[in-house]
């Protein structure tokens, strides 16, 4: 499998409001030297409904001095990884028992304290208040960072030396943080609403329909099926296009009273870390969708498509397994081919699977939280 593009692994309700007009984001008269500070930054952003990201770090810049730390907060999945130079890790290794994410890529590494050399990296943290990464900056200088899971998305920590003034106080760094990650919402909804059905007649009188699997730029994206409800007739077919550049996506139908496909299945081991199989991957029960039960398309690299066939009528309802959690889910519903034509449902919203099948695409991803989270507190103050 072509490791670069597995890497690329509604209404907008946003929880933080810009700052008044009044406020400036600019820097203020340089503030006195003080003592070591620790600074506060986001990692990533989401709107209320997570259908809406901003795949970046908030602010993309931060000044600081030596001595100072970062501790970023996370809001959606991502890493912290600084690579000092060096090519960031493969996502997927293989092994003897199959396809597994890269321990280099999910667990932590480094730390406490960087001097702009080594591999330091926060592992793969959830959001939602369960993930945070401290790093002390111990030498001056200016360090470009990045999240391995979404290309593009890149920071940098500008260190200064000892006693320098500060340009930004903390409010004004949250001010900067703020404008950034409205700017970026704002981006990812003009993509929402840019969204378009589209529709393309075949020879036999059936008709192939486009679903947008996703879109994005700008460090932003939509993570949603566009329509999220299709109704069509029998023996029509969907494309499912994935159109963001900063996502992989797959179109997973499955049986609705079941739990949702899974993605990743971690093995414990006696000592150390999970072990994290990657499970469905490949495509699987073929394109012609006639039944509740498993189809597949596998990982959808950005630009990737696939399309399935519905011979029979029937509400058939799919989930990208990488973002459960975050709601993408859709529904075709299939009529019999002599019923008029039924307009598809074009709104942006999510469908209504069980709360569990939600949960279902999270608890991975919490439990690794989980272990990060105790393996930090056996570090000392500052580590991970």
């Amino acid at each position: 499998m072509n490791q670069s593009p597995v890497r690329l692994l509604i209404g907008m309700l946003l929880a933080l409001a810009l700052t008044p007009a009044g406020s400036s984001l600019a820097a203020s008269t340089a503030q006195p030297a003080r003592a070591a500070t620790t600074w506060q930054a986001l990692v990533g952003g989401a709107s209320a409904d997570h259908a809406l990201q901003a795949q970046a770090f908030l602010p993309t810049t931060l000044t600081i001095n030596e001595g100072d730390t970062v501790n970023w907060t996370f809001a959606p999945v991502h890493t912290v990884t600084f690579l000092s130079g060096s090519a960031p890790p493969e996502a997927f290794v293989a092994s003897s028992e199959g396809l597994e994410v890269n321990p280099a890529v999910a667990f932590p590494a480094g730390g406490p304290g960087y001097d702009g050399t080594g591999y330091v990296n926060s592992g793969i943290l959830p959001g939602e208040g369960g993930g945070n990464f401290s790093l002390t900056f111990t030498k001056a200088g200016s360090y470009g960072y990045v999240c391995l899971l979404h290309p593009g998305m890149a920071g940098t920590v500008v260190v200064q030396p000892a006693g320098s003034a500060y340009p930004m106080t903390q409010a004004q760094v949250d001010d900067q943080a703020n404008s950034e990650l409205y700017a970026r919402l704002a981006s990812a909804n003009q993509q929402l609403q840019s969204a378009r059905l589209t529709s393309q007649p075949n020879p036999n009188g059936t008709t192939t329909y486009t679903v947008v699997n996703g879109i994005g730029g700008n460090q932003a994206s939509v993570l949603r099926f566009l329509p999220v409800g299709v109704t069509i007739r029998a023996g029509d077919s969907v494309s499912f296009p994935v159109q963001d550049p900063h996502e992989i996506h797959t179109v997973t139908f499955y049986d609705p009273s079941g739990p949702v496909p899974a993605f990743l299945e971690p093995q414990p081991q006696p000592a150390g870390p999970p072990r994290l199989f990657v499970r469905n991957v490949t495509p699987e029960g073929g394109t012609v969708v006639d039944r509740q039960g498993l189809f597949n398309s596998g990982i959808l690299a950005p630009g990737q498509s696939y399309t399935f066939t519905f011979p029979k009528p029937g509400v058939y309802t799919y989930v990208c397994m990488l973002h459960a959690a975050e709601g993408m889910f859709g529904t075709i519903t299939v009529q019999a081919a002599g019923q008029p034509a039924t307009l598809p449902v074009t709104g942006a919203g999510t469908t209504a699977p069980s709360l569990l099948l939600l949960v279902a695409g999270a608890l991975v991803l919490l439990a690794l939280g989980a272990w990060i989270a105790r393996r930090r507190l056996s570090r000392p103050a500052g580590g991970l």
